[in-house]
């Protein structure tokens, strides 16, 4: 069953480099197509300007499509209502690269994690504050934390409370936006792992985004690779290491670091 079919999507950008000067097209999103099956991992892949994140923000409308459709159970969400996108939206849940800059510095993580609760549901502060520390429990968060402030936390710390953030309100999907690129190797793969065991136990969806195959390898079920906007490969996770067909994913593939012996 297919959760997403996204059709025609794109994304262009005005920019103006002079005040006489004719304005220039950005293409960062160029005419992409791809589905997203209930309960797979699906990873979209390429270097920086690529145009993963810009996809990744039009599937949590952050942005606007220039054209094109965004198919979320079978509903086009470019289409939906003000009310119809927040009930999307607690659907569709998102974990952003940076675990710093993403928590407000001012609250503590109890109030950070619960904010999702108080803006969507009718639940007492009794009961927020119930599902604040089970699902803090969930991601390894100890309960006496409740109290401290991002800033008492390591990198991986931090960003174990932002997937509590996006997991509390029970969502059906996650957007990983680069959740472990700004962290440690040896932090990378515990939140991998964590992500992994979430997503069996919650029955959970995950859209991935990276720019590193590497990170991405052995929790995927598919992987599309993006270049300059555009959706130059796709398949699944064997099949793309084994028989790359694209000379850009092969880029890719040998970018990834190796330890000779």
């Amino acid at each position: 069953m297919n959760l997403f079919e996204i059709k025609n999507l794109k994304k262009h950008y005005e920019v103006k480099k002079g005040l006489f000067a004719k304005p220039t097209t950005i293409k960062a999103v160029n005419d992409i197509s791809f589905e997203v099956k209930k309960g797979e991992i699906l990873s979209i892949v390429g270097e920086s300007g690529c145009g993963k994140s810009t996809t990744a923000k039009l599937l949590m409308t952050i942005e606007e499509p220039t054209s094109g459709a965004i198919f979320f159970e079978g509903r086009d969400i470019t289409k939906f209502s003000e009310k119809e996108l927040q009930e999307y939206r607690k659907k569709v849940q998102i974990i952003f690269q940076d675990p710093y800059s993403s928590l407000n510095p001012r609250w503590n993580v109890g109030k950070i994690i619960a904010e999702p609760l108080k803006l969507n549901t009718d639940l007492s502060d009794k009961e927020i504050k119930q599902k604040v520390l089970e699902i803090m429990k969930k991601v390894g968060l100890q309960e006496d934390w409740y109290e401290r402030y991002p800033h008492q936390f390591s990198g991986g710390q931090r960003q174990r409370i932002g997937i509590a953030r996006a997991l509390v309100i029970e969502p059906e999907v996650i957007i990983c936006d680069e959740p472990v690129s700004a962290l440690d190797v040896s932090i990378q793969a515990q939140v991998l792992n964590l992500l992994l065991d979430l997503q069996e136990e919650f029955n959970l969806t995950y859209i991935f985004i990276s720019h590193d195959l590497s990170v991405v390898e052995h929790i995927s079920d598919r992987i599309i690779v993006m270049y300059f906007g555009d959706i130059v490969e796709s398949n699944d996770v064997a099949s793309l290491f084994e028989n790359p067909q694209h000379d850009y994913t092969k880029q890719l593939l040998s970018a990834i670091p190796t330890i000779d012996f």
